[in-house]
């Protein structure tokens, strides 16, 4: 039986042009995940990372806190994060980059409220499947990329007891959707409520791959409440 745990990325660079990128908060979240990790005693046998930027920045700031023990460490691009900018734009022309989301967002009486609710009518248009045609990833295609990521992840599961995977909130949603059985439209409902830096911990066992915890983050509590954040 092995341990596999979805850590999402720290704290990114969000209203800035790139994006892929840790803000000082997200370092410190993802030190701070390092040092709960340590306090547990927990060594990973193995890494994987996403290709994202965000993801080699969590786990540099998060394995510094851990003893230098030899783990093998592994990148696997498919488990990045879907392309919300193409998906925004396909909804709205003036969502095509960054900056133009961002004034949009900003001339809005409540601009977390703007994003949410763009966000959300975005992500429903693309996980409709009847514009796959229109995105540079289609939902299926999506979806099928993270299963393969997922797959991957398990074969390593043979030879080892913990597994770390630094990846973003879209392939954590998508894979404990799939394990609880929720139905693919109510995705978003689940993204948004996951953490910088929370754990989804999954467990093999001779009945399959269960889902042990979701969005973990008790590292936070206390007097350290104030660094949970969303995006």
């Amino acid at each position: 039986m092995a341990s596999i745990y979805l850590i999402r990325h720290g704290q990114a660079s969000f209203g800035h042009d790139n994006y892929d990128c840790l803000s000082s908060l997200g370092e410190q979240q993802s030190s701070l995940l390092g040092q709960h990790f340590a306090q547990r005693h927990i060594q990973f046998d193995y890494v994987v990372q996403g290709g994202m930027l965000r993801h080699q920045q969590t786990a540099q700031h998060c394995l510094a806190h851990l003893p230098h023990t030899e783990r093998e460490v592994q990148f696997d691009a498919r488990w990045n994060e879907y392309d919300f900018q193409d998906i925004l734009a396909q909804l709205d022309t003036q969502f095509a980059t960054a900056g133009s989301t961002k004034r949009y967002l900003m001339a809005q009486t409540d601009p977390e409220k703007a994003l949410e609710q763009i966000l959300n009518q975005a992500m429903d248009r693309w996980v409709a499947g009847q514009h796959d045609h229109d995105y540079a990833e289609s939902w299926t295609s999506y979806h099928t990329r993270i299963n393969a990521a997922l797959a991957a992840t398990l074969a390593l599961a043979d030879t080892a007891k913990h597994i770390a995977v630094f990846t973003s909130g879209g392939p954590i949603s998508l894979v404990s959707q799939q394990l609880l059985g929720v139905p693919a439209s109510q995705l978003m409902n689940l993204n948004w409520t996951l953490v910088n830096a929370g754990v989804t911990k999954l467990i093999t066992s001779r009945k399959g791959l269960l889902l042990s915890s979701l969005n973990e983050h008790a590292v936070f509590d206390n007097q350290y409440k104030h660094l949970i954040t969303y995006k």
